[in-house]
């Protein structure tokens, strides 16, 4: 199901410009593990294979009240991109989300 305010990626803008943009999807560290970098290595290997597959824009859903992971890839160079609007999240009876966004280098000059 697609809500009309879902929440996604916007750049870049174009025909075929989703090739160029993927997500990170369910991106979790067991609790025993955490606060050991394991977190950060995996987002850093993600960037490296994204790169090798020409995406340069990487994108992640957070849910809004999850401050380690925020802190986690703000602290890995992701921005805040937009807000889940709170209508949506209440329908699919999901906490709220916000998007972060990452740039890769940009071989294609888009």
């Amino acid at each position: 199901m697609r809500l009309p305010n879902e929440i996604i990626g916007q750049r870049p803008q174009g025909i075929g410009s989703d090739f160029l943009r993927a997500y990170l999807s369910s991106v979790c560290v067991a609790k025993e593990l955490q606060r050991k970098g394991l977190g950060h290595a995996l987002i850093s290997k993600s960037k490296t294979v994204a790169e090798k597959w020409g995406i340069i824009h990487l994108y992640v859903h957070v849910a809004l009240d999850n401050e380690p992971a925020k802190r986690l890839y703000l602290k890995s160079g992701f921005v805040h991109e937009s807000d889940e609007p709170f209508a949506d999240a209440k329908f699919l009876g999901r906490p709220r989300r916000i998007l972060l966004w990452f740039g890769l280098p940009n071989p294609h000059n888009l």
